[in-house]
């Protein structure tokens, strides 16, 4: 018996730039003590959060990707007429369709691109759950 391997490909997909975006007006916890009945150590202990970014009304999901599509092209010297795809993963698209990737493709100019949304929260998110018997 013999085995024949072909020979691989050079892929052509790769991540070359990281751009962030998070929304200017901050929510602390001093904030939220103020509004409901609740201290900054049990919100920290809990959840680890000391602040939170808040968007300002009628600002949507494909609002800040492309502020974060717009930091990630400057990273990486490239015009929005380079890219190839476009992938929103949110839990929150602004609607089911069209999908958010292509609103954001249309904004940025991104003529060539295609795009496609991904339901996935961000893999920083982390829950802590306590378990008491009764």
């Amino acid at each position: 018996m013999s085995l024949t391997l072909k020979s691989r490909t050079q892929a052509r997909a790769k991540i070359s730039s990281v751009g962030t975006y998070v929304p200017p007006r901050l929510l602390t916890n001093a904030d939220l003590e103020k509004m409901v009945a609740t201290n900054d150590q049990w919100i920290t202990e809990r959840t680890g959060i000391r602040e939170r970014h808040i968007v300002e009304s009628g600002v949507a999901t494909s609002d800040l990707a492309v502020e974060a599509a717009k930091v990630c092209l400057a990273n990486r010297g490239m015009d929005a007429s380079e890219v190839e795809v476009i992938i929103v993963a949110t839990v929150t698209p602004d609607m089911f369709f069209p999908a958010t990737a292509c609103l954001v493709q249309d904004r940025l100019g991104a003529k060539g691109a295609w795009g496609f949304d991904l339901s996935a929260a961000c893999s920083g998110f982390r829950m802590r759950c306590r378990w008491e018997r009764s």
